[in-house]
């Protein structure tokens, strides 16, 4: 049997709350290898893009989260995109990575930035708020609270493999949202379930999450139904198209001078890695089309 990354959604039956539990550890370590990321900032990469998944599964429409999670020092800034089938991406900096080494790199957090866009690419809402000095799960309760007015609990957590620092054990989150008509006695006992919940290694054993068990402790005293269940994926929608597409939009002097040019342009996408090889020619089609257009 095949192994699957898994978002589980659930609501309170009597309780208005909501729970959410994510395993994203195969898409997390697929991720981590396109980009070379290593130990610390394979783990942050792969939080990031948790925290955005939380977001997105809560989306009411088509669309895009983008989670911008930014720093002083050695990362300048971590992204990770994700939409509500639960197709999620990240990425950090290439020459960044390199630059690392594999060293613990030196931080700040900044802030934390979270920009939603509709199926066409619109941009619906953006919000930006001072990071926190903690945790991404900090800093994403602390989001919730500030700009979506939601109380919420967060733990997210990715471990790296001891023996391979290019390797992540498990990269997990749990969220539980307390909807406004939460009473006062039931938040209580939700915040007691959430202090006296185990660490959250204790759930990973003979080399899988127990995803289910932590949902089943994260309930506490209440009963719940689940709502939806989803595999989440790694997927980077980048294509030779789409950057033909953002290509054209250059000015007529510059695709002259590209087009000039007896070498293909290389272009590496920053997700995914993949490097496209655009020619002279196609610098040629796309001039030839912009002179048409004006």
């Amino acid at each position: 049997m095949i192994e699957k990354d898994r978002i589980i959604r659930a609501t309170g039956a009597k309780a208005p709350m909501r729970l959410v539990v994510i395993d994203l550890t195969r898409a997390a370590n697929e991720m981590a290898s396109r980009l070379g990321a290593k130990s610390y900032p394979a783990k942050l990469l792969a939080e990031t893009a948790i925290a955005s998944l939380f977001l997105s599964n809560s989306l009411k429409f088509r669309g895009t989260i983008s989670t911008f999670f930014k720093f002083s020092g050695d990362i300048s800034q971590i992204q990770a995109d994700s939409t509500p089938e639960g197709l999620v991406r990240a990425t950090i900096s290439h020459n960044e990575l390199v630059n690392m080494n594999q060293a613990e790199p030196s931080l700040l957090p900044k802030n934390f930035e979270v920009i939603k866009t509709n199926e066409e690419g619109k941009r619906i809402q953006q919000s930006i708020i001072d990071a926190v000095q903690g945790t991404v799960s900090q800093n994403l309760a602390s989001y919730l609270l500030q700009s979506e007015q939601v109380r919420s609990a967060v733990g997210i957590e990715a471990k790296v493999n001891e023996e391979d620092p290019s390797k992540l054990d498990y990269a997990i989150g749990f969220m539980v949202e307390a909807y406004p008509d939460l009473s006062e006695k039931d938040l209580a006992i939700m915040e007691q379930v959430v202090l006296t919940l185990p660490e959250l290694n204790s759930f990973y054993k003979d080399g899988n999450y127990d995803l289910d068990g932590l949902l089943d402790l994260l309930r506490g005293p209440y009963e719940i139904e689940i709502i939806k269940e989803q595999n989440p994926v790694f997927f980077c929608p980048c294509t030779e198209e789409r950057i033909l597409k953002s290509l054209a939009t250059l000015p007529e002097r510059d695709l002259k001078d590209l087009a000039s040019e007896t070498k293909p342009l290389e272009i590496i996408c920053d997700f995914c890695r993949t490097a496209y090889h655009i020619s002279p020619e196609k610098f040629k089609e796309l001039l030839t089309e912009k002179k048409g257009i004006n």
